[in-house]
C-alpha cells in the first residue's frame, strides 16, 4: 500500500528535477539532487547516534537550509521533529525539550548560551549538534558531522506509515506555556497539497521565506513550493528591506507575510519602497492577526500584481477558512469560506450550532487537523469534541456564508452581563490616525464586573490624551464597549506571527 510519506516528494524531485534549484540561502544554492543527498547524509548521521523511529529530534534555529534538511531527514527515518522558538530563553527551552521528551537538540551556535545553563537538567535530551562555529565540548558540528556519511537513501529502523507522528509543533503560547500539537505524515502532506491548490502555488514559481520556520505559517506556506519542484529562497530572519530586496533580486512569486510584517514594510520611507521591483510577486498569504483595512489597501497599491489570501489557520489545524483573492473586494475583515477538506461550525456554550448571525465558538474538522496535544489529556478533553477541534475563537457568519473572527473566547469581556468582544473595539481604535497598535483587555470593576482597558502604542512623534481616544469612540461603539481606561505604552507583546500575547498584557493590570 502506498502511503503519504512526507519526504517522498523531495526524493521524487531529486529524480525528475535533479539539476533544478531547490533552496537558496545566504549565498548558497542547492539543487534538488544536492538537497536530497544532504538530507540522506543527515539521516544516516542521526542513525549513527541511535535515533530511530519515534525518537524526537528538536531544533532551535534561525531560518536556514539545515532546518529543512532536519525536517525531511526525520521524515525519512521515522523520527519526530520538534521546532523550538529561537527567541526562547532557558526555562522555555527546557519546557519544550522535556515536555516533548526530545532525545536530540540541534542548535544555532549563536543561541547556545540559552541552552548550556540547563543542559544537565534536561530529562531526555542528551545529544547536541551545533550549526556554526562550535566552541562547546561534546557537541557535534553539523557540517563536519554529516560530511562522512552516505548519500544513499536511508532505511528506517521499522516501516513508516502515513499515520505515524512526523512532528510535535508547539503552539505560540498565547495563554501561557505552549502545548505540543502532534502532526502525522499524512496531515502535513495534505497541508502542502491543499495549500498548493488553495493559494495557487503551482510549478515554475519561487517561494520566499521571510517568517520564522519554527512557526507553522511560514513552514506550511513554503512546503507547496518544495512539493511541486519550485525553488525556495530563505531569509535568516525578517527585515522589511531584505524582503523587498529578495523579491526584486530573486524574482520570488509566493510568500507569507503576517500583518505586522506588512505594516513594517509600509512604514519604510517612500524612497526605499520605490527602489525595488516587486512585480514578480503573484501570491501573498496573510495569517496570524487581523489584516486591517488600511493595510490591505496598501497591499493592493504597492503589490498591484498580487493575489491576496487571508486565511484562518493554526498550528493545530493547518488552514480552516480563506478569503480568496476574488473575494477581497466584496468582503472586509472576513476570514472567508471553508478551505478544501475542512468544515466549520459555530456553536453556543451548550455545544449547539448558533442561528443566523449569532456569535459562536469556532469548531473545525477536516483532513489536516492534528491528532492531539502531546501528553495533555485535559487540553484534549477541552479542545476536541469527537472529530471537531476548537481553539477558543469566537466568530460570526454572514448571510452569504462568509466567516468573521470576533475574538478569542478567553479574551471576551463580561461587562454588566453583556459580552464585549475586544477585537471590535481594537478595530475602531486602529482607525484613529495617531494609533500604531492597540490591545483591549477586560479589567475588574466593582460596578460592572469587568470593563474594557485599551493599551495603545502611538505612532512615532504623536501625543494623545485619554479623552481624545474616548471621544473618537463615541458614535462608533455602544457606550458599554467604549474603553473605561486608556493606557499609552511603548510596545505590545506579540509573537513573530503577529498574535497579541494578551496573557502577558494582563499581568501588568492584575489587581489581585
Amino acid at each position: 500500500m502506498q502511503h503519504m510519506l512526507f519526504s517522498d516528494p523531495i526524493k521524487l524531485n531529486a529524480k525528475r528535477y535533479k539539476d533544478r534549484e531547490a533552496i537558496s540561502y545566504n549565498g548558497q544554492r542547492f539543487t534538488y539532487k544536492d538537497f536530497n543527498e544532504r538530507i540522506n547524509q543527515l539521516a544516516h548521521a542521526l542513525h549513527s547516534i541511535g535515533v530511530k523511529k519515534g525518537d524526537k529530534v528538536a531544533f532551535m534555529l534561525m531560518n536556514c537550509h539545515q532546518l529543512f534538511e532536519l525536517i525531511f531527514a526525520c521524515a525519512k527515518i521515522g523520527a519526530v521533529y520538534v521546532p523550538v522558538n529561537s527567541r526562547f530563553v532557558v526555562r522555555e527551552i527546557q519546557h519544550v525539550l522535556d515536555d516533548s521528551e526530545s532525545d536530540v537538540l540541534v542548535v544555532d551556535s549563536r543561541l547556545i548560551k540559552e541552552v548550556v545553563p540547563f543542559i544537565e537538567k534536561y530529562k531526555t535530551a542528551k545529544q547536541f549538534i551545533t550549526i556554526g562555529t562550535n566552541e562547546q565540548a561534546g557537541f557535534f558540528e553539523y557540517e563536519n558531522w554529516i560530511s562522512g556519511f552516505s548519500k544513499e537513501e536511508p532505511v528506517p529502523s521499522s516501516p513508516i506509515s502515513e499515520v505515524d507522528t512526523l512532528s510535535i509543533m508547539y503552539t505560540g503560547g498565547t495563554t501561557g506555556y505552549p502545548k505540543g500539537a502532534v502532526r502525522s505524515h499524512r496531515s502535513m502532506y495534505l497541508v502542502a497539497l491543499l495549500f498548493s491548490i488553495e493559494f495557487n502555488i503551482g510549478r515554475l514559481g519561487k517561494g520566499l521565506v521571510a517568517g520564522p520556520l519554527y512557526g507553522a505559517a511560514a513552514l506550511s506556506i513554503s512546503l507547496p513550493n518544495l512539493f511541486v519542484g519550485n525553488s525556495v529562497h530563505l531569509l535568516e530572519k525578517f527585515h522589511p528591506v531584505d524582503v523587498l530586496k529578495a523579491i526584486d533580486q530573486e524574482k520570488t512569486t509566493t510568500t507569507f507575510l503576517a500583518p505586522p510584517m506588512l505594516e513594517a514594510i509600509f512604514s519604510l520611507p517612500e524612497e526605499i519602497l520605490h527602489q525595488y521591483d516587486v512585480s514578480s510577486l503573484k501570491s501573498l498569504i496573510s495569517v496570524g492577526a487581523p489584516l486591517h483595512t488600511s493595510t490591505k489597501e496598501k497591499v493592493f497599491e504597492y503589490f498591484p500584481t498580487v493575489e491576496l489570501n487571508e486565511f484562518y489557520g493554526a498550528t493545530e489545524l493547518g488552514g480552516a477558512a480563506n478569503l480568496f483573492p476574488e473575494m477581497q473586494k466584496e468582503k472586509d475583515r472576513s476570514v472567508g469560506v471553508p478551505m478544501l477538506g475542512m468544515e466549520i461550525e459555530l456553536r453556543n456554550d451548550d455545544g449547539v450550532p448558533v442561528q443566523g448571525s449569532e456569535a459562536g465558538e469556532f469548531f473545525v474538522k477536516g483532513i489536516t487537523l492534528c491528532d492531539e496535544y502531546y501528553r495533555r489529556p485535559e487540553a484534549n478533553n477541552t479542545s476536541f469534541t469527537g472529530e471537531w477541534l476548537s481553539l477558543g475563537d469566537v466568530g460570526v457568519q454572514d448571510e452569504e456564508g462568509y466567516y468573521y473572527i470576533v475574538d478569542r473566547k478567553q479574551d471576551m469581556i463580561l461587562s454588566g452581563a453583556i459580552n464585549v468582544y475586544p477585537a471590535e473595539i481594537e478595530g475602531v481604535l486602529h482607525e484613529h490616525p495617531k494609533v500604531e497598535d492597540v490591545a483591549v483587555i477586560g479589567i475588574p470593576d466593582q460596578k460592572w464586573g469587568e470593563v474594557p482597558l485599551a493599551a495603545i502604542v502611538l505612532r512615532k512623534g504623536e501625543q494623545a490624551e485619554k479623552e481624545e481616544i474616548i471621544d473618537f469612540c463615541n458614535g462608533k461603539l455602544a457606550k458599554y464597549k467604549i474603553p473605561h481606561h486608556v493606557d499609552f505604552v511603548e510596545e505590545l507583546p506579540r509573537s513573530l506571527q503577529g498574535k497579541l500575547l494578551k496573557f502577558q498584557i494582563r499581568k501588568n493590570y492584575d489587581r489581585n
